[in-house]
Formats: structure tokens, C-alpha cells, sequence
């Protein structure tokens, strides 16, 4: 996979800037544009092994780059991988008839998209004359849902916690009154358990607490600094701390107000060999 050429075409800055750093990272070489038509020109121009394409883009969308790249004969082996906010029955069907190698849930994670983007390399080095063929013989099928992706790599990344031990780690903090919720979520984005108050969607919370665990990583490497500990994200009327436990897992509390810190920080030193002990350790 290193040194592989790689397109990366979104209109949003910071997405660009989070690829372009997780991909060099991998050794891959990385080209970014803002839209698809300087996408179009820059493969027309140097040849990538392979694109990461944004669905929604002013201008031409995603599913048109993916088309026009696959309908040119000099660029039609060309893998597409497409990154879409929603992935349903519709944008899997475009992403098919588009020609489109995989599909990428964003809020994303390395874990979501180094698999995919091996795969596709794969293909296009082992049998080029497969790129493209959405078939059960050349590439693995479409995710359905986000949860698809999230139930393959939690089963071979975090071993089942103990519920009885987790839920006693987390009791001491629903009896906090200003503790609204406490969830543990895995690195690849799967909720583990939570308590306390009924959460809108916390499986979508857990999803995008994974993105910004992911994008806080990125950051620390690049100014040389040890994997991140804590995070704490302040709302009107809210707080939201995110603790480190493992390097499978962390601890998420939804707090009311934004005062009074301190004691939940305490709290959580003084549970996190419990909640360590509950994931195995």
C-alpha cells in the first residue's frame, strides 16, 4: 500500500487536511481538491491509484466524478471509494450504478477507512481488469448501514466486557445528581453500555465521540504529543468529558451545567481501575 497515489476531493478544509495526514501517515502520496471538476482534471493529469471522493459537493457530486472516471477508458480501473453523511438503500444504489469500489460513513475513523482503501489497492494491483465491477467475486458488498462497518471491526478488536463489572464501575455516576448519562464506547464506535438519562440516538453520539477521539489523535501526532487522555467540551447548560480508559475504549459523561467539574474528574480516577478491569485488563 505505501507509496500509492491517492486523489482525496471534498469541498470542506479540515477533511481534506484529516485525510491528507491519516493517509501520509500510511505512506500513501496524497493529492487534495476542493471540487470534483479539478478532480477530474488533476486524474487526467497524474494518474492516482485510486480516489476519495465526498458525495456532496457544490457543483458536480460525488456519484458524477465516480461516473466520469469510470466511462473514460485510460481512467475506467480506477477504484472510487465515495464518502457520504448517509448511507441508505439510495446511496447505495448510486454508488453502484456510478461504478463506485465502496462506500465510507462519515463521521469516519482509520478503522472504517484503512480496510476499504487496502482492499481496493489490492484489487487493483492483483487483477486490474476487476476494478470498478461491483461483484460479489471482485470486491466485498456495500455496507447497508454505519453499524455493519462497526460490528465487523468490533469483533476483531475488543473482546465482550464484563457487564456486571462495567455496570458497577458506572453506577457511583448516575448517583451523581449532576451526571445526566455515562456511556463506554470502543474505538471503532460501538456503544458497550450506558446508564442514566434517555439519550437521543447515543449510537450516533458514540459514532461521532469515535470521529473526534480520531481527529484529537491526529492533532496530538502531528505536534509529537502521547495519545490523548481527556477531552471536555462545554454547551450552554451542558459539559461533555470524554476520558481515555483504555486503547479500546472511553468513558463518555453527560454532565448538566458546566460548573463543578472537579468531583466528576475525581470520581473518574477513582473508577477508571474498575472500568479497566471490566474490559479485560
Amino acid at each position: 500500500m505505501r507509496g500509492a497515489k491517492v486523489l482525496v476531493v471534498d469541498d470542506s478544509t479540515s477533511v481534506r487536511k484529516v485525510l491528507e495526514k491519516l493517509l501520509s501517515s500510511r505512506g500513501l502520496v496524497v493529492t487534495t481538491c476542493e471540487t470534483a471538476e479539478q478532480g477530474l482534471e488533476a486524474v487526467k493529469q497524474n494518474t492516482p491509484n485510486l480516489v476519495i471522493a465526498d458525495v456532496v459537493m457544490p457543483g458536480m457530486s460525488g456519484f458524477e466524478l465516480c461516473q466520469m472516471v469510470k466511462t473514460q477508458a485510460s481512467t475506467k480501473n480506477i477504484p472510487v471509494i465515495l464518502i457520504s453523511g448517509i448511507i441508505n438503500e439510495d446511496v447505495v444504489s448510486q454508488a453502484h450504478q456510478a461504478g463506485a469500489f465502496d462506500v465510507v460513513s462519515k463521521p469516519f475513523t482509520p478503522d472504517d477507512l484503512f480496510p476499504k482503501i487496502e482492499r481496493a489497492l489490492n484489487t487493483i494491483w492483483s487483477s486490474p481488469q476487476a476494478v470498478g465491477l461491483m461483484s460479489e467475486a471482485s470486491t466485498p458488498p456495500l455496507p447497508t448501514t454505519p453499524s455493519d462497518v462497526s460490528t465487523q471491526v468490533v469483533s476483531e478488536t475488543h473482546s465482550s466486557p464484563n457487564r456486571q463489572v462495567l455496570l458497577e464501575g458506572l453506577l457511583p455516576f448516575i448517583e451523581k445528581p449532576e451526571v445526566e448519562a455515562v456511556l463506554v464506547i470502543d474505538n471503532a464506535g460501538q456503544l458497550l453500555d450506558w446508564r442514566g438519562q434517555t439519550l437521543n440516538e447515543p449510537d450516533l453520539l458514540a459514532t461521532y465521540i469515535r470521529t473526534l477521539l480520531s481527529i484529537s489523535n491526529v492533532l496530538g501526532e502531528k505536534y509529537h504529543l502521547s495519545s490523548i487522555q481527556s477531552l471536555s467540551l462545554e454547551y450552554p447548560g451542558k459539559t461533555l468529558i470524554i476520558n481515555r480508559i483504555d486503547d479500546r475504549a472511553s468513558l463518555v459523561l453527560v454532565l448538566r451545567g458546566t460548573g463543578g467539574t472537579g468531583v466528576i474528574r475525581y470520581l473518574v480516577l477513582k473508577q477508571m481501575p474498575q472500568l479497566k478491569a471490566a474490559l479485560g485488563n
